[in-house]
């Protein structure tokens, strides 16, 4: 579903790149779709629980775009963006799966249409789409097909920080959906100017990336496109979507539903429409998560071996969530890789990015000046 008003429409894009890993053996391996997709960078866009790292013109466009919206406004993208750990917002978030499902929808006029006609019901489903969510996902069936008195129960069964904007879209489900229609609409308008741009540096990425593709292990692949995640396929997983984000820069968005895993990588330096004289934002990047005694602390401690969050914490002293937090900055770096096994996550170090900081800088400081 394309609009014909279409803002991306003179944009050469790529195709998907679309790769099977089946080996000889017959084990089943999923399907890679490495495409440009704008309709993520612009729902990511209205995420805003990080500060994304983007160009100086860009992130003029991204204050005054936000500063823009009237409170009204405000209060539906909270509603259906918000990410605040006490009250997390449902019907955005519920919208990625959404998208992802809908391989048609790619642009942002795409996303707008598709709002328009999703029901509460989808959204839900789509909310409660993994293992952890399975019994919400189960009573959310038998409350849509008519058994009642489940409104409670159901509402329990979610995360808490889920449960109040589950109990609002359940209870007032059009008020919920007008305020998403809402907000995506004056979204729309705002990113407009900026999504042509966004569908070029994407497509240069995934052009750029084609090679490794074809010749390296998936796992390898998504270690290196999202700068240190260290993914490890799942028997269940039968697709891997990987899309460039502009607005996820520097830090990955990952999604995961039955059957398919989404991430939304943050795109290349060589991708950008910068300036080539200025200082390279992944130099900044690495030098800011080395100018802290707490990171540099946990450098330390991982250049012994892999540790877990738990046990980085606790060698520190501090909070899981700072630790969290400084763990975030030192991957964003490419200083750090994560790993997830299982349900579990545990912290290595990139050895090669390390014996890459002096170089990184020498590179720089030769580079000719203008």
């Amino acid at each position: 579903m394309v609009a014909t008003n279409n803002p991306t429409a003179s944009v050469r894009r790529p195709g998907a790149l679309v790769r099977e890993l089946s080996p000889r053996g017959g084990t089943a391996r999923p399907e890679v779709i490495l495409e440009v997709r704008t309709a993520l960078d612009f729902l990511v866009s209205l995420v805003g629980d990080t500060e994304p790292e983007l160009l100086p013109v860009d992130a003029a466009w991204y204050t005054a775009a936000r500063d823009s919206l009237s409170a009204p406004l405000r209060r539906d993208m909270e509603r259906a963006f918000g990410h605040q750990e006490a009250a997390k917002g449902i019907a955005g978030w519920a919208l990625i799966p959404l998208v992802i499902a809908e391989r048609e929808v790619r642009t942002v006029a795409d996303v707008v249409a598709l709002a328009g006609k999703v029901t509460a019901r989808e959204l839900i489903g789509s909310a409660c789409d993994d293992e952890e969510m399975s019994e919400t996902r189960a009573l959310a069936d038998r409350n849509f097909a008519g058994e009642p008195g489940l409104h409670d129960e159901l509402v329990a069964s979610a995360p808490e920080a889920l449960r109040s904007a589950l109990d609002r879209l359940l209870r007032e489900p059009e008020t919920e959906l007008r305020a998403l229609r809402r907000i995506l609409r004056a979204w729309e308008e705002r990113f407009s100017a900026v999504e042509p741009r966004v569908a070029q540096m994407q497509a240069r990425d995934v052009a750029a990336r084609c090679a490794d593709l074809e010749r390296l292990p998936l796992e390898d692949f998504i270690e290196r496109a999202t700068n240190g995640y260290r993914w490890t396929p799942d028997a269940g997983v039968r697709r891997v979507h990987l899309v460039p984000s502009y607005f996820a820069r520097p830090y990955n968005y990952v999604f995961a539903g039955e059957g398919w895993h989404l991430f939304a990588y943050p795109l290349a330096e060589t991708a950008l429409d910068g300036d080539p004289a200025a200082v390279p934002l992944a130099t900044i990047r690495l030098f800011k998560a080395l100018g802290d005694a707490s990171r540099m602390r946990i450098l330390r401690y991982l250049a012994n071996g892999d540790l877990y969050l738990t046990e980085i914490a606790e060698r520190m002293g501090l909070s899981k969530p700072t630790v969290k937090h400084h763990l975030a900055r030192l991957r964003a770096a490419g200083l750090v890789t994560v790993t997830e096994i299982g349900g579990l996550t545990y912290y290595s170090l990139r050895r090669d990015r390390v014996a890459e900081a002096g170089p990184d800088l020498a590179r720089y400081l030769d580079a000719p000046t203008r």
